[in-house]
């Protein structure tokens, strides 16, 4: 399987285990100058935003984030709208929700990855992010 089919099943993988726990869950259609993110998901009156990332190593790299996927989720939070969310699958640990924001701040500070075992200090499991969300 290609990282651009592994991705595209990470993101169905997601939108299914979202919609098993009552979320309404819609995967946008890949287009070929990229879009802003991978799945809207909206319950009990919330509306979020995720893009999906699968990592094959124990880390994200933070060069992975496109322009336009940070600028959407930018402009998709100044419209009043909640934060954008990073979905990113570890192998071991599994998947993982990191705000947009301690991203961008991860990022001045120079950062330029996190790693899994990084995941329980700044991100919070999906199973766990379901249960409080929603």
């Amino acid at each position: 399987m290609s990282n651009k089919s592994d991705g595209t099943a990470f993101e169905k993988e997601v939108a299914q285990i979202l919609s098993d726990h009552g979320f309404w869950a819609h995967c946008l259609q890949d287009k070929k100058n990229g879009q802003p993110f991978d799945i809207i998901t909206a319950k009990n009156h919330k509306t979020y935003v995720m893009d999906c990332k699968k990592c094959t190593f124990s880390q994200f790299v933070f060069s992975r984030i496109e322009e336009n996927q940070e600028l959407a989720m930018q402009a998709w939070r100044e419209t009043g709208n909640s934060e954008g969310l990073f979905v990113i699958g570890f192998p071991n640990i599994g998947a993982y929700v990191i705000l947009l924001s301690v991203i961008q701040e991860l990022k001045k500070s120079g950062r330029k990855r996190i790693c899994s075992q990084d995941m329980s200090y700044y991100g919070i499991p999906l199973e766990t992010w379901m249960t409080i969300s929603g």
